[in-house]
């Protein structure tokens, strides 16, 4: 999926006034203009905006760059001066939700949807919020919603998909990423949540052939390896499994820690047979070697 923040920036961009935009000199920012501005008075507020909205175009930038913090000062500068800008409010929160800060992320675009309650990209980061916070019948009701707003957007109906799954809706999980897939055949995530639904509901056999063709979709990700070793290990094929398992901790060392696995919406069945994987030796082995050359990496301790 696209980065977040960048999917956000230019749906901020193009939701800017033709006269305010050229106000904010399409995005970029003078001082000796603006010093100009501020001498000049506009009617209802209009400075005070633009104003705002210039800092939020600032810290969408920010954002894009992993300035994170910075942005959000920024953005909290721009809500005390339109404090009643649904765009404002919908970008604050998707802040918020990339730092982590699922109660003000929700705070925010909740003031958001009250301002534009049939906007769906507020209804969608809310019911991300929702979703990340575990609220999952929050979530599934708001991205209904989003879905009935937008039904051609993938990303809503995957996380849609994914509120079912964690409120053990099986069939309209599986409903939800079948869309998603037909809508982009591409999206590999919905192929590998189609396996999650899969081993829960016992087909072993339908989860192996689901993570397989996650694999063929994107070859560089840890999850679907990981995942189809454990089914092969159940299924009794130790050794092709151990090979899978040290596969995916090398690719990814986190996904060895179960709270990772739980956020990637990993449910009991699956949760419990991996672990038996990951005590296995040769998997064990090779995440403490992936550990090891993370540390040095970090550290700057490379090879010459």
């Amino acid at each position: 999926m696209p980065p977040l923040l960048f999917r956000l920036s230019v749906r901020f961009l193009l939701t800017l006034p033709l006269g305010l935009a050229m106000v904010l000199g399409r995005g970029k920012w003078d001082p000796a203009r603006a010093q100009v501005l501020l001498r000049v008075p506009l009617p209802n507020g209009e400075l005070m905006r633009a104003q705002g909205l210039q800092l939020a175009t600032d810290a969408l930038r920010l954002a894009q760059f992993g300035q994170t913090e910075e942005a959000l000062r920024r953005l909290q500068l721009a809500m005390a001066m339109v404090p009643t800008s649904s765009e404002l409010l919908y970008v604050l929160g998707n802040v918020h939700l990339e730092l982590g800060d699922y109660g003000q992320a929700i705070q925010a675009l909740q003031k958001a949807r009250a301002l534009a309650p049939d906007d769906a990209d507020i209804l969608y980061s809310l019911g991300s919020a929702y979703l990340r916070q575990g609220s999952y019948f929050a979530a599934a009701e708001t991205l209904e919603r989003a879905v009935a707003l937008q039904p051609d957007n993938p990303n809503a109906r995957f996380q849609l998909g994914n509120a079912y799954l964690m409120l053990d809706q099986w069939d309209r999980a599986r409903q939800e990423y079948e869309k998603t897939l037909e809508l982009d055949p591409a999206y590999w995530p919905a192929m590998n949540n189609i396996g999650l639904v899969d081993y829960e509901q016992g087909d072993l056999e339908a989860a192996i052939e689901r993570w397989e063709r996650t694999i063929e979709m994107n070859e560089a990700v840890a999850e679907p390896y990981l995942a189809l070793a454990t089914a092969l290990y159940v299924r009794g094929e130790t050794e092709r499994a151990e090979e899978l398992g040290a596969k995916a901790v090398r690719l990814d060392p986190s996904y060895a820690r179960l709270e990772v696995l739980r956020e990637n919406l990993w449910r009991e069945n699956l949760l419990r047979d991996v672990q038996i994987l990951l005590r296995t030796r040769p998997v064990a082995e090779a995440l403490q070697q992936a550990a090891i050359e993370q540390f040095n990496q970090q550290m700057g301790l490379g090879k010459e």
